[in-house]
């Protein structure tokens, strides 16, 4: 009898690491660049924002010491533009001056306020967004030579850290103080200053038509229900809070709420 023997082959595959250090670097090395790339950008754009806002301080000081000339702010406009296309070229686009108000009274006269919008155009390398949208916004007064019904603050007291404690009054009523969780003053609207946030917030009132007031003006709103915003002669606004802290409050002739303490 013959005996048939069939040979098996056996392949042997060797593990090493070269080959799934390979696999790896082909998949995470792409990542690991496209990373690196996008905090760089980011970096830029930091850097860009800093430079226009630093450029939109130093336009305003400008601005704020020649007060007492009343420059007008188309001139004020065109010189703030100039100056941020030619320090940062075409990574701004789009640049805006908006809400501008000149030596308008604000409790103290002579105040400023505007509002600069930009794009910063600095192409990353993963297309999130074509244009960075940035948004910035002063409020400042400038010197105009008023004299103020108060004595100056000297250095040391504006050094010295005081703790702060605020409570709430109607300025309309007098009376009380109150704790902002009194009842009293919880569904009462509050005085506060016409922003972009609150524009967003808030609808304008039907009744009194407040959309032409301008940022920094006064409005009055009912945090904890309201949906929109009036002005101070709004029917709806029967009488409002405002915040003030505890030691004027008393010097004005406030004594302590007696249902919450006064705080």
């Amino acid at each position: 009898m013959r005996l048939l023997f069939r040979e098996k082959s056996i392949h042997i595959f060797k593990n090493t690491n070269k080959g799934f250090l390979t696999v790896e670097a082909a998949i995470f090395f792409p990542i690991f660049i496209i990373g690196v790339l996008t905090i760089a950008y980011l970096i830029k754009f930091m850097s860009i924002q800093g430079s226009v806002f630093h450029s939109f301080i130093d336009e305003s000081r400008a601005l704020s010491s020649e007060a007492r000339f009343y420059v007008t702010a188309s001139l004020f406009e065109s010189k703030l533009k100039k100056r941020i296309y030619d320090e940062n070229g075409n990574n701004i686009q789009e640049l805006d001056l908006e809400n501008f108000q000149y030596l308008y009274s604000f409790g103290v006269p002579g105040m400023i306020s505007m509002d600069l919008n930009y794009d910063v155009d600095i192409k990353l390398p993963i297309p999130f967004f074509e244009k960075l949208p940035v948004s910035e916004s002063l409020l400042f007064r400038g010197f105009i030579g008023s004299e103020m019904p108060f004595d100056p603050i000297s250095f040391e007291e504006m050094e010295r850290e005081e703790q702060s404690h605020p409570v709430w009054i109607f300025p309309r009523a007098g009376g009380r103080y109150h704790k902002e969780t009194c009842t009293f003053i919880s569904s009462e609207p509050r005085q506060l200053i016409m922003s972009k946030n609150i524009r967003q917030r808030y609808e304008p009132c039907s009744i009194c038509n407040p959309s032409e007031l301008s940022n920094g003006e006064l409005v009055y709103c009912y945090i904890k229900w309201g949906e929109a915003y009036h002005k101070g002669s709004c029917p709806a606004v029967d009488k409002y809070i405002i915040s003030v802290e505890k030691e004027e409050a008393i010097q004005k002739g406030y004594t302590p709420c007696s249902k919450c303490g006064g705080g």
